[in-house]
């Protein structure tokens, strides 16, 4: 029997996030390429921005011919979400990054593993028509039900909170409140020393 699942949220009813959903209007629009495999994930953190961001778009699949959005958006004014020598680092605050936060209207991310994420880069040159951004001091990931094959590595709600916080001052507090209620939610159940595994450092 398949388990009952939350119309609006679409988690599990036990592990429904709808009570800690929260409305943030950003300003910069932020387009979400996600890998399919992502979809089946149910620890995604995606489908969350795309339910808390006012200016969010989820697209799902892997190149050039699935993301027709891309065509779409201003190259001048759009980054892309991605380390990279030549990327612009959002928290080395100088005069040359405030002007292009100022003027940024998209931010681009890619959902997905790291070799997700690259199969798509490699899949999708119309990105290369974007400046790179990224962090030069990546904050402590909270994002510990889903463990990472590297250090660096932030789920995509933590990674835009971040960015939105960077780029307009955004608060990003009840963003990471809602990363916290999903941390909650599907451990819930879990016995204690399993638990400990997943949310301690």
């Amino acid at each position: 029997m398949s388990r009952a699942v939350c119309e609006k949220c679409q988690y599990s009813v036990v592990t429904c996030l709808c009570k800690s959903l929260v409305t943030i209007k950003n300003q910069t629009h932020i387009i979400i390429l996600q890998h399919p495999s992502e979809t089946k994930i149910t620890k995604n953190t995606a489908k969350l921005l795309n339910f808390c961001l006012a200016r969010c778009t989820l697209i799902q699949g892997e190149s050039d011919k699935d993301f027709k959005i891309l065509d779409t958006l201003p190259a001048a004014t759009t980054a892309l979400l991605y380390p990279d020598d030549d990327a612009i680092m959002l928290d080395k605050i100088n005069s040359h990054t405030k002007q292009f936060c100022k003027q940024l209207t998209h931010l681009v991310l890619l959902d997905g593993t790291w070799k997700k994420a690259f199969k798509i880069m490699q899949l999708t040159p119309k990105l290369t028509m974007f400046k790179k951004v990224s962090f030069a001091t990546v904050p402590t990931n909270r994002y510990r039900i889903r463990k990472a094959p590297r250090a660096d590595s932030l789920s995509s709600l933590e990674a835009v909170a971040h960015s939105l916080m960077l780029i307009e001052q955004c608060d990003s507090t009840p963003l990471y409140q809602v990363l916290d209620a999903l941390n909650d939610k599907q451990t819930q159940f879990m016995p204690e020393h399993v638990k400990a595994r997943y949310l301690n450092p």
